[in-house]
């Protein structure tokens, strides 16, 4: 009688992690973190090998491209670190909050970009408000002492230097948050994370879409991605 060989599941190498990683399909039950852009993961992902090992990868953190160059930051490319550049957790210059994942540096300035925050969509709808928001990556008040900017969703300040999406509409003068805050909250919790989870996966998709095209063209044999130029924006005020 045959015996029956065991299925043995390919496996393959990141420079992020020091084991192998198999491909997995996770769950939205399983609660697992990626390790990379630090997002809930589902989907097709990657996990390491070694049982006792935690590790997790999104396919697309998985394949994110080693530079990019980036409208929030136009004198310098931004490299992928796969951990913090400065040996614990670092403050990401999009959003304000902390991150000890994935990262797009710039050495000479020591900027900083959360990978999930890199790849997010220009712009955004809120089923609350008529118009489209579009991604800023300061505050319409930037530079001025007369003026804060609030977010109208959890009404809380917004520092000038953070990333906001903002209504373009002159009569609005209506701005979020890039995060939890851009897209509304439904009952049961945890869908506004998840539809701008697919928003940055999406933004991502459609950036390494663009790779491909430009290395078929051009026979390009890096990973840059070049973002077209800044669109001309008006700013409005949020007074006191």
């Amino acid at each position: 009688m045959a015996s029956v060989k065991p299925v043995n599941l390919p496996s393959v190498r990141h420079p992020s992690h020091n084991h192998p990683l198999r491909i997995f399909k996770a769950q939205k039950e399983d609660e697992i973190v990626c390790s990379g852009c630090e997002l809930d993961l589902t989907g097709q992902a990657f996990k390491c090998t070694k049982s006792d090992c935690d590790y997790f990868l999104h396919k697309s953190c998985f394949d994110l491209p080693r530079e990019i160059n980036h409208k929030s930051h136009p004198d310098h490319p931004l490299t992928l670190f796969h951990s913090p550049p400065y040996g614990q957790a670092y403050g990401c210059d999009g959003c304000g909050q902390y991150g000890s994942g994935f990262t797009y540096h710039c050495s000479e300035c020591q900027y900083d970009v959360h990978v999930g925050c890199a790849f997010i969509p220009e712009t955004v709808v809120r089923e609350d408000h008529q118009h489209p928001l579009t991604l800023l990556y300061n505050t319409p008040c930037k530079g001025r002492e007369d003026v804060v900017f609030i977010c109208d969703v959890c009404e809380e300040t917004v520092s000038e230097n953070l990333w906001v999406y903002y209504c373009k509409d002159k009569e609005c003068d209506y701005g979020t948050h890039v995060h939890s805050c851009a897209v509304p909250k439904k009952e049961g919790g945890g869908e506004e994370e998840a539809i701008l989870e697919a928003l940055r996966m999406e933004s991502l998709r459609n950036a390494r879409q663009e790779l491909e095209a430009m290395r078929i063209t051009n026979k390009i044999k890096n990973s840059v991605i070049h973002f077209g130029d800044e669109p001309e924006r008006r700013y409005y005020w949020v007074r006191k």
